[in-house]
């Protein structure tokens, strides 16, 4: 399947989006044609936009970036609610593999359908574990011991979801049977040889061809209580190891390579360990947890994820709006919530280096924000990105290029020359190679970048499933403001004012024409209005953009493609001009040619009356010309309108 953005863009309305979205997607899989979209579930995130104080102050405590987008909604409207206490996908799946080894029944809040979770889930049941969606609303999953009469072999799928094969190793290799792991294309070519090695030393039958999977197991010989790794790769190995350590009979200790991959997930899984009554610890050359005695609480609540909110972190930074997800907790030990400061250090322009060694998920996301900022920016310390789902480092090159952005690869990063305009050719598309953060990425820059289609959306699922209904929620509050109404009322005043309030790029699409065709008048005699109205048309369509000051022309909205283009792509302000105000600032205004053959200042009213209920049809607000430039500026950006 494939999904385009352009439905992001054009910003359907509420009632409108359903229908807009099913339509933008193309499928190109016979296995997926006729098949029902399946876009949405439940929500990782609860996401909340603010807008009630004055942009141009948050803009003025951020380095100004190089792209940035006006957020002017007409009401402060929440994005978009979901459970309480949405899943991290680690500690989700930590928590699941704690609580099934425990012995006694836990319910844990938070666990999102993602594919990762899902896939772990079956993997706990084909090894006779407990483990089940009991409200999946509310993201509430029930795991409990093993069954009385478990299986004693079989094979555990575990599609493209890494880290749930990865937890699973550990635990069918402490679970008497003989267990096969494996997973899709992808899966087979990703790296397990470490983990295989370690449960070597601690007594186990295990065997991955070639280093990757599948994985062969027999399960329950564990004699070691022992073992060093090789964590280079990943910290996820040492993750599961840990997890099932208390579960030997003498406990684990873990010796660790000098370098351990994005530490900081082994640390959280000792604090996660902690939290279910497990005594477990780390520290620069050793992980230790001991053989555990305590049940688990029997409730159990999952914070939200900041590898998830790492996407509205950047668009933030890009726009200078305020989009948060209430649920997530502060100095969680995620990784990810260093993503902040990161950006926060970044110059707005120039070159600057970033080392994204302890937030190596953000990648994608940076190299997309490296090529929309000004400057060069070399992106370091990836070189576990080459190993995630697919080598991301390369991918990311490869992609961006199509859009002709300048870049080298390098072992660990890219260099990124950014800043210059992007365009992606026609019957070009984004080739995300099944990765869900490649995908997420480029659905970023899809906000900036007309045009951009993804293939395989679905494979968002993998982490949040709810990805593109969160995005096409914030999408609609990125949208361009356009200002109409009368010649004179001050539509470009007002636009050059708010454009600098919020640090937003404006265009005056009559300017637009004058530059391209000459005076107005002029072309109007030779070519007729008709004429006119198709070339205001074209301008109109190439100016609308996410974040843009847009004023139009008197009677751009006469034009029925225009008044679409409007509904679907901008926040429209109404200039509303008494027809006295409008005579006075019109004498001896000669730019403009005559509508009806009158005067100009003649025939406002005239005029008035025909386009009123037109500007009154597309206006999302309306503001009195008559105002204060102050007031009028106020208005639009404190959603007071």
């Amino acid at each position: 399947m494939s999904w385009s953005i352009a439905a992001l863009i054009r910003g359907a309305s509420t009632a409108e989006t359903s229908t807009s979205l099913t339509e933008s997607i193309a499928i190109d899989d016979d296995d997926d044609a006729g098949a029902e979209p399946e876009l949405h579930g439940a929500q990782l995130l609860e996401l909340e936009l603010e807008t009630d104080g004055v942009i141009a102050e948050r803009v003025a405590e951020m380095k100004k970036p190089a792209v940035r987008a006006a957020i002017l909604s007409e009401e402060d409207v929440p994005l978009p609610e979901g459970q309480d206490g949405a899943m991290l996908n680690m500690s989700s799946m930590l928590s699941r593999v704690a609580a099934a080894l425990s012995g006694v029944t836990t319910e844990v809040t938070g666990a999102s359908p993602s594919d990762d979770v899902r896939h772990l889930i079956a993997g706990l049941t084909k090894l006779g574990y407990e483990a089940e969606y009991i409200d999946e609303s509310q993201g509430l999953v029930r795991d409990g011991p093993r069954r009385a009469d478990p299986p004693t072999s079989g094979e555990l799928f575990c599609g493209n979801a890494g880290t749930a094969l990865r937890f699973l190793t550990s635990v069918a290799a402490i679970t008497k049977g003989d267990w096969v792991l494996t997973g899709d294309a992808y899966m087979q070519r990703r790296p397990i040889q470490p983990l295989i090695t370690a449960w070597q030393q601690l007594g186990v039958d295990a065997q991955a061809d070639h280093g990757c999977p599948p994985v062969q197991i027999r399960g329950g010989t564990c004699t070691g209580s022992r073992v060093a790794i090789d964590a280079t790769l990943s910290s996820q190995f040492v993750s599961s190891l840990l997890l099932v350590g208390s579960r030997l009979p003498r406990g684990l200790h873990i010796s660790l390579s000098d370098k351990v991959a994005s530490r900081s997930y082994a640390q959280l899984t000792c604090s996660l360990l902690q939290r279910v009554g497990v005594v477990a610890s780390m520290d620069a050359k050793s992980a230790v947890v001991a053989r555990s005695t305590t049940p688990p609480p029997p409730q159990l609540k999952v914070g939200g994820d900041w590898s998830s909110a790492g996407y509205w972190t950047c668009l933030n930074h890009l726009t200078g709006s305020q989009i948060t997800a209430g649920n997530l907790t502060h100095n969680s030990g995620q990784a990810d919530e260093r993503l902040g400061v990161v950006l926060a250090s970044l110059p707005a322009a120039g070159e600057a280096t970033v080392n994204v060694e302890a937030i190596p998920d953000q990648f994608p996301n940076l190299a997309v924000l490296a090529a929309l900022r000004a400057g060069t920016t070399h992106l370091t310390g990836a070189e576990n990105v080459r190993i995630k789902e697919c080598d991301r480092i390369a991918v990311m090159a490869r992609e961006l290029r199509k859009f002709g952005v300048d870049l080298d690869e390098a072992p660990d990063g890219l260099t990124i020359r950014g800043g210059k305009p992007w365009s992606l050719p026609d019957q070009e598309c984004i080739v995300p190679e099944a990765d869900h953060r490649i995908a997420m990425a480029f659905a970023l820059a899809g906000l900036f970048v007309a045009g951009v289609t993804i293939q395989d959306p679905k494979c968002v699922t993998k982490s949040y499933p709810n990805f593109w209904s969160d995005l096409e929620r914030v999408r609609a509050q990125h949208r361009a403001v356009a200002l109409v109404g009368m010649r004179a009322a001050g539509k470009t005043t007002l636009g050059r004012a708010i454009a600098k309030e919020t640090g937003s790029d404006f265009i005056d699409t009559d300017a637009q024409f004058i530059a391209a065709h000459g005076p107005i008048n002029e072309f109007v005699q030779a070519n007729g209005w008709p004429a006119f109205r198709l070339e205001e048309q074209r301008i109109v369509s190439e100016s609308l953009g996410p974040g843009r000051i847009v004023a139009l022309g008197g009677g751009a909205v006469e034009s029925e493609p225009v008044r679409k283009l409007l509904a679907d792509q901008a926040v429209v302000i109404w200039l509303r001009a008494t027809p006295q105000l409008l005579r006075e600032r019109l004498a001896g205004d000669e730019h403009r040619p005559s509508l009806t053959g009158a005067p100009v200042h003649d025939e406002v009213d005239e005029v008035l009356t025909r386009r009123g209920p037109l500007y009154r049809t597309v206006a999302t607000r309306i503001i009195d010309a008559g105002l204060s430039q102050a007031e009028q500026v106020a208005m639009a950006t404190r959603n007071k309108c």
